[in-house]
């Protein structure tokens, strides 16, 4: 069973918010003197690190990531300035393989399939899935590796976290310093908003918006009043108390008890919400084939988007990426989960040549504050300019958005978000609000759990079939028919092993239980 090495102790902690990016996503420094919560070596993996003198040579590390943005064209001038560090470090060379969201898992799962080596890649709760990779064996144990290379990894990330990535009591990935709990908010056009008179601040759900979709439907023949795509559900639509179990089943926090999701009211309702909104016309005939949320919002032809990766009061999260001006009203903070704690990670494939010199690499990147921030910004007077603290740790630098923006790699992405310079991206205020939150958050009362899905891996292959194929006309509301629908994609779920995958997660669930509560 994959389950975490967390004591009781652990229960007690809390904490969150967010860095720039698709949502999402996003550990703070830890500083707990309790060494049981430290990740240990628990045993040598069949691709166990070597040390011989060819750790001396010069050698290439590859960087798998999703692309943060379409316009990314300063790659090899910023490797090269960032090289002269990591070569100096650890004599190796750093290139970044940036994929297009519509092909990156794909072309992840082809890479697992064929074995092509390969070394660091981003994994997470949302994308190029953790949980999966484990199952199918494509990454690389790291305990050993943490324990030789990763000092300054081990002295940032927050002891909680290593629960989340933790499999069979064998380390998998490396999660970030992220907002735990990412509040998430409802972004409007500002003019839109200032023209018709909206208090936005007011509208706290899906169902609030309502009013406000039917004016600029009336009125504004030019934009579409809700944005959702095939892959990004609408702003508001969150489901509150309930914990994400693995695809299909949460757990149910006021209950203590697990439930399918298409049984949750609140879910039920909110894509009912989103049929209604459908055949009004709100919602873009279109949505369910469209794969791009960030260039449909960067269009500016919507009224009403989902925040650019976390809740900002001032809408500068959202005005920065989508490069006109906006507003926002807060709606939800989630209770950390484990799976938030992995909403950014690094791993390090099985293929790997080169696997003790990614873990130094990797190190090497956590330890120093103008490496991480070189590969973020870009390079100074081309991607950003610096504002005030010239030269020291508290920089504060104005980075290029919208058009004008070439090059950027979300600090969360990389590792050491607090180390992040003050900027529109994140202020310093923001990042001390986001470790804030990490630490009074509510959490879960099944932190630390992780599913483990090998004995009912047939189901979850198909369950995920059934959502693949259903979750784009849930969510965007095209179907002709919502209850016929809804009753169909139980059916096709409970034919495909949801249950029985409930039950299995249930056993291993009271197991978990009986080891930490």
């Amino acid at each position: 069973m994959f389950v975490s090495t967390g004591n009781k102790k652990t229960k007690q902690v809390v904490g969150s918010m967010i860095s720039m990016g698709l949502v999402v996503s996003v550990v703070l420094s830890g500083c707990s003197s309790d060494k049981k919560d430290e990740p240990t070596a628990t045993g040598t993996s069949s691709a166990a690190p070597k040390t011989t003198e060819a750790a001396k040579e010069l050698v290439n590390i590859s960087w798998y990531m999703r692309k943060p943005i379409d316009t990314m064209k300063d790659q090899e001038a910023i490797e090269a300035e960032a090289n002269k560090t990591i070569k100096s470090a650890v004599n190796a060379n750093l290139h970044f393989t940036f994929i297009d969201a519509a092909s990156w898992e794909d072309k992840m799962k082809l890479m697992s399939a064929s074995g092509e080596p390969y070394d660091l890649v981003f994994t997470s709760n949302w994308t190029n899935a953790i949980d999966s990779n484990v199952q199918k064996g494509a990454f690389l144990p790291l305990d050993d590796l943490l324990k030789k290379y990763g000092q300054d990894i081990l002295a940032k990330v927050d002891k909680r976290a290593w629960k989340s990535v933790t499999y069979n009591g064998k380390i998998m990935a490396i999660p970030s310093q992220s907002p735990f709990t990412t509040p998430s908010g409802i972004v409007f056009k500002k003019d839109l908003v200032t023209k018709y008179n909206v208090d936005y601040k007011k509208i706290k759900n899906l169902q609030d918006l309502e009013p406000f979709l039917e004016t600029i439907k009336k009125n504004e023949p030019t934009i579409t009043p809700l944005l959702v795509t095939k892959t990004v559900s609408a702003a508001g639509d969150f489901i509150a108390d309930n914990t994400l179990v693995t695809k299909g089943i949460r757990y149910d926090e006021k209950a203590n008890q697990l439930v399918l999701e298409t049984d949750i009211p609140q879910y039920v309702n909110n894509y009912r919400t989103m049929h209604d909104y459908y055949v009004k016309g709100y919602v873009a005939k279109d949505a369910a084939i469209k794969t791009d949320f960030t260039a449909e919002a960067k269009s500016g032809k919507y009224a009403v988007m989902r925040d650019s990766g976390g809740y900002s009061e001032d809408g500068s999260k959202s005005t920065a990426l989508f490069g006109f001006p906006t507003a926002e009203s807060l709606v939800y903070y989630p209770i950390i989960s484990t799976s938030n704690m992995v909403g950014a990670a690094t791993a390090i494939s099985k293929t790997s040549k080169n696997p003790e010199r990614a873990m130094e690499l990797l190190n090497t990147v956590w330890k120093d504050k103008k490496l991480s921030n070189t590969l973020a910004y870009g390079l100074e007077g081309k991607n950003y300019t610096v504002k005030s603290g010239a030269g020291t740790d508290a920089m504060s630098v104005e980075a290029k958005s919208g058009a004008e923006q070439t090059w950027a790699i979300w600090h969360n992405w990389l590792g050491p978000l607090w180390d992040q310079w003050d900027s529109g991206w994140n202020s310093k205020a923001s990042l001390e609000l986001m470790q804030k939150n990490n630490n009074e958050a509510k959490t879960s009362a099944i932190l630390g759990f992780l599913f483990n899905g090998e004995v009912v891996k047939s189901e979850i292959a198909q369950v995920n079939a059934v959502y693949a194929e259903m979750l784009p006309i849930l969510i965007t509301g095209a179907m002709p028919d919502y209850d016929k629908f809804l009753g169909d994609m139980k059916q096709r779920l409970k034919d495909a092993g949801l249950e029985k995958i409930k039950a299995e997660a249930q056993k291993q669930l009271d197991a978990w239980k009986a080891q930490n509560q």
